[in-house]
């Protein structure tokens, strides 16, 4: 008969991050759950592994040869990528030894990095279905590009920063009507430079009678007037400003989609290193914020500016370096995700999320998706896998009618239209999450028909934080039911973040950080584990300082002092002749025993609901004060007729307590002297 399995996998933390609570709670969780699964029989499949962090990796890497005097495009790609896998080997060597450290019990040599040749399969792989039914294409248009990290980004990549900034209302006459002018509020005027029209809502009431007319741009020149048309559309939102809208398609993505609703044209007044182009004359090569300023200058010179306001506003923000995101139109791949998303929603029910509120956020996500934009103007990455002929195919135009390849490495053939070699790879790579959100089936061998791929997938039980559920859970799901019809994994456990005080993410600009290695040298490994424990209830956010930190620590340092007490006290001082019967008749016996199996079957319960943290507090309790306190003390008075009962529910305990206080509870299970392994089988309830 085949042995029974249970799978987990590891979130792959990425590459040049540093160890923190969240990583260390994620990994004694899933560290508890293998140790309780083999107890049960179970073969357990605890595999991890480590994300090449495409964004972050390839902005520390060019911060660091900055330093050294090297840019990154004089060296070209070649150099740079040698470069980038030596510090990759330099970083992992010291990453490893840090994020391993909490007693992992994991298949380390089963162990992927994202950019391993079966990742990198995958990725092809995926790419190339993709690809065969017509769901991916290649085109410019408007994306979230971070003039810092120098790529587009995705929505889900950015956070939002509520500012205090200046709402500009600025006149735009109509020459047709004497001059007479239509007020717009803007909080950002460097963009008029790109203005190509003006939208009011429908009806509006002092508006509308100049649909049809054009209005003259007020930073246009008298050599070159800047006319645009006066448009009306329903998108435009009665309640901002005058009700009147000026449309910058280049620049704001609604602005480019009522752009292409009216056919109008894209101008660019800011490109993709956040600096002013040469369309807005002498404010070319100003940063966005000095051009806003120098901007409103000159509308005010012009007599174009009739008022400033106050504005309080929500700013998107690159959540890697906290630069402000422009919307600009690139040139990028993309993937049509309706009709993954479909699919996905056709299982989605079959995944037991915790908490469950996590099921509907996902599902709301995956019903109002948006087509994924999958290039990253980086060299850290899987490549994008399409060559080009230079020849027959310049312009790198996407089609099953161009002369392009799909391919891992240079084509051998020919090109079938110049019979000649001259391909040339795409320059971009692919987005970090379209390689990790193939995260299950990679590390398992997909798309070949491995032995772990049957017998481990899908995953029983995966578990992160809840601020990547759209980045990395949603389309894990997405893919993984795309891909094999089935859900990626059956239980997705969502923990909570451990915040400071004041409710913030720790963070290294704040200062407020807590490094989970310098509890575990002063606390020891097991007490902080257990102190991580009392965070680990689903969804639940908790507050922590490094005080409050070594004061849980402390009380679990305290409790292992107490279990070697009672390991001392039954064991060394063990009466010359104790009793042999093992009935447990006495009514302390019977007490606490029936105490000992309510714990048994409350801790499984927990273990199998994923609720740690009351699994801990249930053994601290029981251990320390029924059976410690009470019983010991009891037991004194009949010393030598207890025996058998203490070292019964002492042994019972340490394998309780054994997947979350691994290192204590097997060195005093080998000083007890037991023959069999404390993993042999997990307690079991008396009759």
């Amino acid at each position: 008969m085949n042995q029974k399995t249970y799978s987990i996998l590891m979130p792959p933390p990425n590459l040049t991050g540093e160890l923190h609570l969240g990583h260390a709670m994620q990994h004694v969780i899933m560290d508890a759950l293998a140790r309780f699964k083999r107890m049960q029989g179970f073969e357990v499949l605890l595999l991890p592994g480590v994300d090449h962090a495409g964004i972050q990796f390839e902005g520390t890497l060019n911060k660091l040869l900055e330093k050294e005097g090297v840019n990154k495009n004089k060296i070209g790609r070649e150099e740079w990528l040698k470069r980038a896998w030596q510090f990759k080997d330099q970083v992992y060597q010291s990453f490893h030894s840090t994020w391993s450290v909490f007693g992992l019990s994991a298949d380390w040599e089963k162990e992927v990095f994202t950019l391993d040749p079966k990742a990198q399969k995958a990725v092809l792989e995926q790419f190339k279905r993709f690809w065969e039914k017509d769901i991916l294409y290649k085109g410019a248009y408007i994306v979230s590009w971070c003039p810092k990290c120098g790529t587009a980004i995705e929505d889900v990549e950015m956070e939002y920063e509520e500012k205090k900034e200046k709402l500009y209302f600025v006149k735009y006459k109509i020459p047709s009507e004497n001059d007479e002018c239509i007020i717009v509020a803007t909080a950002r005027p460097e963009t008029i430079y790109a203005d190509v029209a003006i939208a009011i809502y429908p009806n509006h009431p002092k508006y509308r009678k100049y649909i049809g007319k054009s209005a003259l741009n007020p930073l246009g020149s008298k050599e070159n007037a800047l006319m645009l048309k006066i448009i009306e559309d329903e998108r435009v939102e009665k309640d901002f400003g005058s009700g009147a809208l000026k449309i910058t398609p280049g620049h704001d993505l609604l602005d480019y989609q009522i752009g292409k609703d009216h056919s109008l044209p894209i101008l660019h007044a800011i490109d993709k290193s956040g600096r002013m182009t040469s369309l807005a004359s002498e404010l070319e090569g100003l940063k966005v914020v000095e051009a806003r300023g120098k901007t409103a200058q000159l509308l005010e010179e012009l007599g174009a500016l009739e008022k400033i306001e106050d504005y309080t506003h929500s700013v998107p923000i690159c959540e890697r370096c906290n630069t402000v995101v422009e919307p600009l139109i690139s040139e990028e791949w993309y993937v049509q995700m309706q009709p993954l998303a479909k699919k996905a929603l056709g299982k989605i029910s079959q995944i037991n999320f915790m908490p469950q509120t996590f099921l509907a956020d996902i599902t709301n996500w995956m019903e109002n998706i948006h087509d994924w934009s999958i290039s990253r103007n980086l060299w850290w990455g899987h490549r994008i896998p399409v060559w080009y002929c230079q020849r027959c195919n310049p312009n790198h135009l996407v089609g099953k009618d161009q002369d392009m390849i799909i391919s891992l490495e240079e084509p051998s053939k020919t090109c079938q239209s110049c019979s000649e070699k001259h391909w040339i790879q795409d320059e971009q790579v692919l987005d970090t999450w379209f390689s990790s959100g193939l995260w299950p089936l990679a590390t398992l061998g997909w798309p070949e028909q491995s032995k772990d791929l049957e017998k481990f997938y899908p995953w029983d039980f995966e578990i992160t934080g809840g601020d990547i559920k759209y980045l990395w859970i949603a389309r894990m799901i997405i893919l993984g039911v795309w891909h094999t019809d089935q859900i990626p994994f059956k239980n997705m456990f969502f923990h909570g973040m451990i915040r400071d005080l004041q409710g913030r993410r720790f963070s290294k600009s704040l200062g407020n950080g807590i490094n989970p290695n310098e509890l575990r040298e002063t606390w020891g490994t097991d007490a902080t584990r257990m102190a991580l424990y009392t965070y680990s209830a689903p969804g639940r956010d908790g507050r922590a300082s490094r005080q409050t930190m070594d004061e849980r620590c402390k009380n679990f340092r305290n409790f292992s002092t107490k279990l070697k007490n009672v390991y001392r006290f039954i064991y060394e001082l063990k009466p010359l002749e104790s009793g042999t019967e093992s009935d447990f008749s006495h009514p302390n016996d019977t007490e606490i025993i029936q105490h000992l199996n309510r714990v048994i079957d409350q801790v499984s319960n927990y273990l199998e609901s994923y609720q740690l943290h009351l699994a801990t507090e249930e053994l601290y309790d029981f251990i320390w004060h029924k059976f410690a306190d009470s019983y010991i003390e009891w037991s004194k008075k009949r010393r030598a007729d207890a025996q058998p009962c203490l070292e019964y529910v002492f042994e019972s305990s340490l394998k309780l307590l054994y997947p979350f206080m691994p290192f204590t509870t097997t060195e005093l299970w080998q000083k007890v002297g037991k023959s069999e392994s404390i993993t042999s089988s997990w307690p079991k309830a008396l009759d």
